[in-house]
């Protein structure tokens, strides 16, 4: 299926944006609506942070002119809006738990754009070694990774100037939340909208308004009008949401809603109360965005309440999060929980064991994470003897207990092994055990045949990874 958008692809020299491959541009974007192959060779042409990313920029008003398209039918409009998730962010523990500051990140490329690139190295390792927490750690550290390609500087150009494109065009991925062809049946554009929207916060008051305009989200069910009957046969096959929002509708307006509206707090605390299970955990984690360490008990609670459901965090954040880069929703969900402080401790160090288990891509950003929450940042100078000497209270035990239970395949990740080493702990298996005070279980050689290994993940591995 082609999709006509009324630009022309053409007429943007591909090749020289993106050596590798930028000739195919045109043809994968003429047929990316109807085809997964098409989706899955230009994100890989394009992702940030490889060279083809400069043409990213470029791209990316062919990529909402194709999901807004009367032409595109409203079943294939998610794929366009799923690589426009991964260009604005492939890499959410950037934006989680606290939001881009787009001054700062302005300020930042034109920094480095107008440095000696050593220079710019040596600041970016020292800033590494300042960082005030662990959002901060990880987000230096990729820029650092970045400008240490030759290409570095205009990668991280285009990785704005893709943000400012989307950004640019958010009133038209809003408008994508109104159709109810838009809302129904699988896979609905106005969910994959939301996600995009969600991590635009400079425009965040408009797309708060037309979230709560396109579902009757500020309503209590019952004042709510009936909703319409299906005015054609497709809106009965795609079925039809009766003015109920979205998850992701929900999950958006707790990254962007102004916490002093009172009739936004009302509206989730009704979706909190609901019977809708998804709704009302998404409702309930929304507050915690929206409101942080002033988060109502309640919304707490249920989130504690949902996780102990056979659904469990994993099923809820799948159905009601962004699957972004190769981060899973719960492990977003893990991160966000931190705007509410101490607060979500006992919900994080709940959801902590399993994510240190399942999530071995993530692994060592869900241990640091953690153990900033028990320790305090790597960056305060940990010694091994504070260490031995050290009382810890229950909460520090049972991080490192959950560190201990790892298997010992987890040793061998060096990454893991390198955030144990940045808090001065050990990084062998049966020394950390015995710091912990627990028993070395044994080796995974022992307890279960070698696996094959596992196949990485392409892109429809990441964006449906639990799904």
């Amino acid at each position: 299926m082609n999709a006509t958008t009324g630009n022309d692809a053409n007429s943007v020299d591909w090749a020289a944006l993106a050596p590798e491959g930028g000739e195919r541009i045109p043809d994968l974007l003429a047929s990316l609506a109807g085809s997964d192959a098409a989706l899955s060779d230009l994100h890989d042409i394009i992702r940030y942070p490889e060279p083809g990313h400069l043409a990213a920029p470029a791209a990316v008003g062919f990529l909402v002119d194709t999901a807004c398209s009367p032409q595109t039918p409203a079943a294939d409009r998610w794929r366009p809006l799923s690589l426009l998730l991964e260009l604005v962010c492939g890499h959410a523990e950037e934006c989680l738990p606290a939001p881009r500051n787009l001054a700062l990140w302005r300020d930042e490329v034109a920094w480095v754009a107008a440095t000696d690139r050593e220079k710019a190295l040596d600041q970016y390792r020292a800033w590494i070694a300042e960082a005030a927490d662990e959002q901060e750690f990880h987000r230096l550290s990729d820029r650092l990774a970045v400008l240490e390609r030759p290409e570095g500087a205009q990668v991280l150009r285009a990785a704005l100037d893709t943000y400012e494109a989307v950004l640019a065009r958010a009133g038209d991925l809003a408008a994508l939340l109104k159709d109810p062809a838009d809302r129904g049946g699988m896979d609905r554009a106005a969910e994959w909208a939301s996600y995009v929207l969600a991590f635009l916060p400079d425009d965040a008051e408009r797309i708060a308004a037309e979230i709560t305009g396109a579902s009757q989200v500020l309503l209590a069910k019952d004042l709510r009008s009936a909703p319409r009957p299906p005015a054609n046969l497709r809106e009965a096959m795609a079925g039809t949401d009766g003015g109920e929002p979205l998850p992701a509708e929900l999950f958006a307006l707790g990254m962007l809603a102004d916490p002093r509206d009172t009739d936004t707090t009302v509206a989730l605390a009704h979706q909190m109360a609901g019977g809708n299970l998804y709704n009302s955990f998404a409702a309930s984690v929304a507050m915690v965005l929206l409101h942080g360490e002033d988060t109502p008990r309640e919304a707490l609670r249920r989130i504690g309440r949902g996780g102990g459901t056979s659904t469990g965090y994993e099923g809820l954040f799948n159905e009601s999060w962004p699957h972004c880069g190769t981060r899973s929703p719960q492990v977003l969900g893990f991160l966000a929980l931190g705007r509410a402080g101490t607060r979500a401790r006992r919900l994080r160090l709940d959801m902590l064991p399993g994510l240190l288990e399942k999530e071995e891509d993530s692994r060592a950003l869900v241990a640091g994470v953690a153990l900033e929450t028990a320790l305090g940042p790597r960056s305060r100078g940990f010694t091994a003897q504070e260490h031995v000497e050290a009382d810890y209270g229950e909460d520090t035990l049972k991080v490192l207990w959950a560190v201990a239970e790892l298997p010992a395949s987890a040793w061998e990740d060096e990454e893991f092994t390198a955030t144990l080493r940045a808090w001065a702990l050990p990084t062998d298996r049966e020394e950390f055990c015995a710091l912990a005070g627990v028993e070395a279980g044994p080796g995974e050689a022992e307890e279960t045949a070698p696996a094959p290994p596992a196949p990485e993940p392409g892109l429809f591995g990441r964006l449906f990874g639990g799904r």
